[in-house]
C-alpha cells in the first residue's frame, strides 16, 4: 500500500483481533519507523517501549484509563522522551549526542545552546521534548498501515502510573504519548476530514 492509500485507509481501531498477532518481522518493522524519525538537533531524545505480553499490556490497560485498543492491541507502544534536565547544552547526554556528528563537538553545542535557552526562558523544554514523540507515533502508525496493520494513538493516560508499568524513572524520563497497533476486529470507519480548500492557507 503507498503512502497516500495507507493515510486515507488507517483509523483509530479501539478493538484488536487477539487470535493473529503479529509477527517479529512485524513488530521490528513498526519499530524501525519509529527510530527513523527524524528529532530536533537529531538528539534522538525518546526511548520506545513495545509492550507485547499480557500480563503488561493488562498492567498498562489499568493506566490507560482502562482503554480496550490496549488490552486487544498485539502490541502497544509507549514513547517516554527524557525529561528538561537532560537537555543542558553543557551536560554529559547532550555532548554524547552531540559528539556523533560530523564537525566539532563544540559548533554543534553552541549551534544548539541559543535553542535550549529560548526554550527554558519560554518555559517549553518538556512541551518541546514530548512533541518529538508525536513525530515518531505518526510515523509508526502510517508505516504500519502500509503493511496491513490498523493503530490508535493514545494520550488518556496516567503519567505515573505508565513509567510504573514500565520501570521508568520519572526524574529521568517522562510520557509522550503511546499507540497500540494490531489486526483489526472491527470494520474500517470512514475518513471524516475537511477539504484542502477548507484547510490550507498560500501566502
Amino acid at each position: 500500500m503507498d503512502f497516500l492509500s495507507a493515510m486515507k485507509r488507517r483509523f483509530a481501531c479501539k478493538r484488536y483481533d487477539q487470535s493473529n498477532p503479529l509477527t517479529e518481522a512485524e513488530i521490528s518493522q513498526i519499530l524501525e519507523f519509529g527510530r527513523l524519525t527524524p528529532t530536533s538537533f537529531g538528539l534522538e531524545p525518546w526511548s520506545f517501549h513495545a509492550v507485547v505480553s499480557r500480563e503488561k499490556k493488562e498492567q498498562l490497560y489499568r493506566a490507560c484509563f482502562e482503554q480496550e485498543t490496549v488490552s486487544t492491541s498485539a502490541m502497544t507502544v509507549a514513547v517516554l522522551v527524557h525529561t528538561a534536565p537532560s537537555m543542558d547544552p553543557d551536560g554529559r547526554w547532550v555532548r554524547e549526542r552531540g559528539g556523533r556528528f560530523p564537525g566539532s563537538l563544540d559548533f554543534f553545542v553552541e549551534d544548539y545552546r541559543p535553542y535550549h535557552t529560548f526554550l527554558a526562558e519560554e518555559g517549553r523544554i518538556d512541551c518541546w521534548l514530548r512533541s518529538q514523540g508525536y513525530l515518531a507515533i505518526a510515523n509508526m502508525m502510517t508505516g504500519a498501515r502500509t503493511m496491513g496493520i490498523q493503530s490508535c494513538a493514545i494520550e488518556g493516560f496516567d503519567e505515573q502510573k505508565v513509567l510504573d508499568v514500565l520501570g521508568a524513572d520519572p526524574a529521568r524520563w517522562q510520557v509522550s504519548l503511546l499507540a497500540s497497533f494490531g489486526h483489526p476486529a472491527e470494520a474500517e470507519r470512514e475518513k471524516i476530514r475537511l477539504s484542502a480548500e477548507e484547510l490550507v492557507v498560500f501566502h
